[in-house]
């Protein structure tokens, strides 16, 4: 009999088969494909209540395939073509899953980890234009999947053994390995093909990988080094300001994005840092503040991107300056967005807030430590980075849905909402309100038990409180029969021509001028900040100094062949 721990894992192997072998029958494909999504998250629930895996490692299962059902009902209604190539991928990156959270080997690990990165970059090709981000994806992953194998090797060297066990701490091994989680999370300084991603890839493709199952899976083997080693304080140390840098760096150039995409590409390599510093300050506040905000993260990050990708299809860009006033046009999309950006800006008492109040925890907690000042640093920088993330997200959402319409939005009214579009954010935006009211039930202690925190802070009594103050406004306007005036858009008592219009985003240009962030974005302009680049830089110049070197002239052979012995006997005498 097979164990139920493998039923998803098997039912996706099979789907992934099948979706490959038929021809693209674009109705029955588009039906099918979530009902095995379905069937897939029903046993994910049932080898969650059966399974041997730790408490992590279960929960992780079972968000596997409650992404997998939510991402394939949306995929079904956003993709046109392709539909049985695009699921036998889809359902291809779901089995990697699978495999990676119910390794017990490191060999085993590898291959799924591999399988990831491959079906990542062939849902990618979907897009004919991103097949550069595609090979830069690819090439990032490959080289850190490199460093993962060299890591099993010299464990395998010191254990006698490929399984997956706690060991004794070894610097190259650790860092190896965490070359590998911030690579796949998306952390820096390996998270320079993300942006690329989300702003050239289908958008079911950057909301079901980068912004879900791979932060998933990048946080998972985080969390596992952390566990299998006894990390000294000094790395933990490193590691959180690692963290902490890539809270403030990304939401930074998030600030400076003019598209929707890039802005959400460059908050899902910033959320991450919330999560390794979280992780990474050792103590079970804290570890349970990372995987929580791992989990929110991929919630309302998909929220986001599933709302971009409905404003996308709809009006045929996702440029915010050419956006604006359309609340009205989407608004199940405009209430389940504004319900995510609120969470991922950890507005209380959405998830986004729970998740991150434990990690602070976890931070305050670590201060007695050592290097105090630095933790105190890194934990200003989580509480700054908060803030910024509010003020980009008003930027987002007053771009898109608030202010004044474009003139090239003015004729369309309100537009039919397909179901498969809004059901996966409203299904979202659910999970962000209840993330956040019951999270210490049903995350905090079935996953970590008991925790003792500092502070005082009650979900459900403050969720009580807000609702009430919401009705209790609503009442007063009510019943104050306020008198409302609907006039034209005016400045000065002139009405506002197309030249006066401010978009969304023309308050935040002056962060670009300002010291020393012009010089900073300018730089990253320059992609001298971007790993890939720098990396590629060097090998090319070696790889132009060798041709010119070996042009395929035989005097030029014959002359470095007499060079060389000269060279050779100098050093011989």
């Amino acid at each position: 009999m097979i164990s139920s721990d493998f039923l998803p894992a098997l039912i996706s192997a099979a789907a992934a088969i099948f979706f490959f072998a038929i021809p693209d029958w674009k109705k029955f494909v588009g039906y099918f494909a979530p009902a095995v999504a379905a069937t897939v998250f029903a046993t994910g629930i049932l080898s969650f209540k059966t399974s041997s895996h730790d408490s992590v490692s279960r929960l992780i299962f079972l968000f596997i395939g409650f992404f997998g059902f939510i991402f394939s009902i949306y995929s079904a209604g956003y993709l046109k073509e392709k539909l049985n190539k695009f699921f036998s991928y889809f359902f291809l990156s779901l089995f990697a899953a699978y495999g990676i959270v119910s390794s017990a080997d490191w060999r085993v690990f590898i291959i799924f980890w591999g399988i990831s990165g491959a079906a990542l970059y062939l849902m990618m090709l979907f897009n004919p234009q991103a097949n550069a981000a595609a090979k830069k994806t690819l090439i990032i992953l490959a080289s850190t999947d490199s460093f993962l194998i060299l890591a099993a090797a010299m464990l395998y060297k010191a254990n006698g053994s490929f399984s997956i066990q706690n060991s004794a701490f070894s610097a190259t091994v650790f860092f190896f390995i965490l070359a590998a989680s911030f690579a796949k999370a998306g952390a820096m300084p390996l998270h320079t093909w993300i942006p690329p991603c989300a702003d050239k890839a289908p958008v079911p493709t950057t909301a079901f990988l980068p912004a879900s199952l791979d932060k998933l899976l990048g946080i998972y083997l985080l969390a596992k080094i952390f566990a299998i080693f006894d990390v000294p304080e000094n790395i933990k140390i490193i590691v959180m300001v690692l963290g902490a840098g890539t809270i403030i760096c990304a939401v930074y150039m998030a600030l400076a994005q003019h598209t929707a995409k890039k802005l959400l590409s460059y908050h899902a390599v910033s959320q991450v840092g919330y999560m390794v510093l979280g992780v990474a300050t050792g103590n079970i506040i804290g570890i349970a503040g990372g995987i929580f905000h791992m989990l929110n993260n991929a919630i309302y990050k998909a929220g986001l991107f599933l709302g971009t990708g409905v404003v996308e299809e709809g009006e045929g860009t996702d440029h915010l300056e050419k956006l604006g006033g359309l609340a009205k046009t989407y608004p199940f999309t405009f209430a389940a967005m504004l319900i995510s950006a609120f969470a991922i800006s950890g507005i209380p008492p959405l998830n986004g807030f729970y998740s991150k109040w434990l990690i602070y925890q976890g931070v305050l907690n670590s201060i007695g430590r050592h290097f105090p000042f630095i933790i105190i640093l890194c934990l200003v920088a989580a509480l700054f980075g908060s803030a910024l993330t509010l003020a980009s997200f008003v930027k987002l959402t007053h771009a898109i849905f608030l202010g004044v319409k474009s003139k090239r939005q003015e004729t369309g009214g309100r537009k039919r909402e397909k179901l498969s579009f809004v059901f996966p954010q409203i299904v979202l935006a659910v999970f962000c309100v209840a993330g956040g009211i019951f999270a210490k039930d049903l995350f905090v202690k079935p996953v970590f038990g008991e925790i003792a925190t500092t502070g005082y802070w009650m979900p459900k009594t403050a969720s009580i409180l807000i609702a009430a103050g919401i009705v209790l406004g609503l009442l007063i306007y009510v019943i104050s029969n306020v008198k409302i005036r609907r006039s034209k858009t005016f400045i000065g008592g002139e009405n506002l021509s197309e030249k006066m219009e401010i978009s969304g985003v023309e308050f935040y240009t002056s962060i670009e001028n300002i010291h020393p962030f012009k010089e900073i974005y300018f730089l990253a302009e320059k992609k001298l900040f971007d790993i890939y680049e720098i990396v590629k830089s060097v090998v090319f110049y070696f790889s132009d100094l060798l041709s010119y070197l070996h042009n395929g002239v035989l005097n030029n052979y014959l002359s470095w062949i007499l060079g060389g012995l000269i060279f050779i006997i100098i050093i011989a005498l």
